[in-house]
């Protein structure tokens, strides 16, 4: 929910003794949350027609694969999609590369499960998929005449899937952008030995203590400013860097997007 300050009218709000002070968030910062959410939008439009389809075809697996090949091949920040049928089994994957996981049981899966029960889409926790790479899925549920029938699945290498959206604002510029997933996982930076790692309980942190008081409130909270010192993007150079963050939901899942600057 947007709220009009008293003071001004820029989107971000940050409270101070008797007066709302609002600080205008980085452009790189915004354009970031806008074509996360846009690719997200058009994943999810892409994959509510292919269940509609995929039930429409009575779950012909010839008609499956075809639909599977024409997303991969309109979606290069997808790492993979899925058919999943209603026992959790991956039934069809494509491209042909993942063909060897076709037949992976994911019925005990939490993501597979709360699709199955609320019949609504999902953006999964991250997590190391068995194709090698860290992950998260988006699936959507098929439903035959209300009947649960499986689901599709996208499945999204986050550095990639990131990097595409990251990189072309990042190109030559002082600034840096990493992405946080709600909890402390990093999913997306420069350095890319840190995808993976959580700010909160990795070594690599506690000699960090501002960076870990930083994290706890871009966890907390929606949006913000903040200080915190750490390495220099691609460097073993430790700097003060100027930190503002955002917070895209997306199925329920948070992802934060942090705009840093060193001072």
């Amino acid at each position: 929910m947007r709220v009009k300050s008293i003071c001004t009218s820029i989107a971000l709000v940050v409270v101070f003794a008797g007066c709302r002070k609002e600080v205008e968030l980085p452009d790189a910062l915004v354009s970031a949350e806008n074509n996360l959410n846009a690719v997200f939008e058009a994943l999810d439009q892409q994959m509510e027609a292919a269940a509609e389809y995929i039930e429409s075809v009575d779950l012909d697996t010839t008609l499956i694969r075809a639909k599977l090949s024409d997303l991969v091949n309109g979606n290069a920040n997808v790492a993979e999609f899925s058919w999943v049928n209603p026992e959790g089994i991956l039934k069809l994957i494509e491209p042909p590369e993942f063909y060897d996981f076709q037949g992976l049981n994911i019925s005990h899966e939490d993501d597979f499960l709360q699709v199955s029960e609320t019949k609504e889409p999902i953006l999964s926790p991250t997590f190391t998929a068995s194709e090698g790479f860290y992950a998260a899925a988006v699936m959507h549920p098929i439903l035959m005449n209300g009947t649960f029938s499986g689901a599709i699945e996208a499945l999204l290498n986050t550095e990639g899937f990131l990097g595409e959206i990251m990189e072309p604002l990042i190109a030559g510029q002082a600034f840096e952008l990493w992405v946080m997933e709600k909890g402390g996982t990093m999913i997306y930076d420069q350095d890319a030995y840190v995808v993976g790692l959580n700010l909160f309980t990795d070594p690599l942190y506690k000699d960090f203590p501002d960076l870990l008081t930083a994290a706890e409130k871009i966890n907390d909270e929606e949006t913000g400013t903040t200080h915190y010192s750490f390495f220099r993007a691609l460097t073993n150079e430790t700097v003060t860097k100027l930190a503002y963050w955002t917070t895209v939901e997306h199925h329920g899942t948070e992802w934060k997007i942090v705009w840093v600057k060193p001072e």
